[in-house]
């Protein structure tokens, strides 16, 4: 939280952007997105997130400097990791995870010199052969001690780049998450079911989580995304990608004619215009859903999720992202193949999203605290993450 007492939290997706200030009781003060295509040229992309936080400071009559960011990549790493620490004494718990909390980082950033993690996630502890699912801080003497790990890294290059480019129209980064990951969390609390997959749609990449007894099992990115859906069309139907992309976010599948609501002026021809000279109501069908089976295909059949123990047919399964938006009220039908429980499309709203940043942000920072002021740096550290 900022010395105002404000939470402020950017959602910075590669078309939109979202900026939203909560108070100290989660009370939504200020609120606005912008559709706005990241690209190589940022500066526009940049004095958008100036402009939003200048309306944001003028809304709530505070300077704003701290932000939370969220954000996905289509080079996320997810690493799976056992460490194990045995030794011929007994020695304190905290000594010992203090050991393997070093090891890991020294080992991580040994083999991803180019990464850094964004999110630890602690899977399991074995200690002293016995498992446990939280971390038994009061267990005096041990002779070792095994934890699974699960971590979501980014490229080190690109966060590198995030804090400059932010620090340059005066914004401070406190801390950085995974966008997929912290809604899918947030989410899965509400939903109430035992075995949960979400299949987030972005614009150029799809990421795919699992989860079982809301514990993550699977995380997965594909470098293919809405964006390529907009291409197909641009391409099949020989129109520009402006026209494309208008298209598929206009177009009502639920209908056999086309419906935009959006206006037409003298130097851009009409949606409807388009559709009724150019494309064909069925091809389009074709298109867009060929695309998107491909994507679930990726990740359900062509990938290494045939290495964990996941029964698809137990499994509930929930598309969300920007790119989801096209399967709202069920106007496509994807074929089942895979045999899911359900298949749902879930609709997200622009305060949903930035409030599942704040959650993970007051899970690991504001949460209520044992006394853990005797505690090392990395005791510390490893206390908010097995939480």
């Amino acid at each position: 939280m900022s010395e105002n007492n404000y939470y402020n939290i950017i959602d910075f997706g590669s078309s939109k952007i979202r900026f939203s200030v909560f108070d100290n009781k989660l009370k939504e003060k200020f609120s606005e997105s912008k559709i706005t295509i990241f690209n190589n040229d940022n500066l526009s992309y940049f004095s958008e997130i100036k402009n939003i936080v200048k309306k944001a400071e003028k809304e709530i009559s505070s300077h704003i400097e701290d932000i939370i960011l969220i954000l996905d990549s289509k080079r996320l790493l997810n690493i799976n990791i056992s460490l194990f620490k045995n030794i011929d004494y007994k020695s304190s718990i905290i000594k010992l995870y203090d050991t393997l909390i070093l090891e890991l980082r020294q080992l991580i950033y040994s083999h991803y010199q180019s990464y850094e993690i964004v999110h630890t996630i602690v899977d399991k502890y074995i200690i002293d052969d016995i498992e446990y699912s939280k971390l038994p801080i009061k267990k005096k003497e041990v002779s070792n001690i095994k934890i699974d790990f699960k971590l979501i890294c980014f490229p080190k290059k690109n966060i590198d780049e995030l804090k400059t480019n932010f620090s340059k129209i005066n914004l401070n980064i406190i801390s950085f998450y995974c966008s997929s990951f912290v809604k899918s969390s947030s989410y899965i609390k509400k939903l109430n079911l035992n075995k949960i997959s979400f299949l987030e749609i972005g614009y150029e990449r799809t990421s795919l989580l699992i989860y079982d007894y809301n514990k993550i099992k699977f995380i997965q990115t594909v470098p293919i995304g809405s964006s390529h859906i907009t291409k197909d069309i641009s391409k099949i139907f020989k129109i520009t990608y402006n026209d494309a992309e208008k298209i598929k976010k206009s177009f009502n599948k639920s209908e056999t004619e086309f419906s935009y609501t959006g206006k037409s002026n003298n130097n851009d021809i009409s949606v409807k215009d388009i559709i009724n000279k150019k494309i064909s109501i069925d091809l389009l069908k074709k298109v867009i859903l060929y695309r998107v089976q491909e994507i679930i295909d990726l990740h359900f059949k062509l990938s290494s999720i045939k290495n964990y123990n996941i029964n698809l047919k137990e499994t509930d399964l929930f598309l969300i992202g920007e790119g989801s938006i096209l399967f709202d009220n069920n106007s496509f039908y994807l074929d089942n193949k895979f045999e899911f429980k359900s298949i749902n499309y879930l609709s997200e709203t622009d305060s949903q999203i930035c409030l599942s940043g704040i959650a993970q942000y007051l899970s690991e920072y504001e949460k209520p605290k044992i006394n853990i002021k005797n505690k090392g740096l990395f005791e510390k550290f490893f206390f908010y993450f097995s939480k």
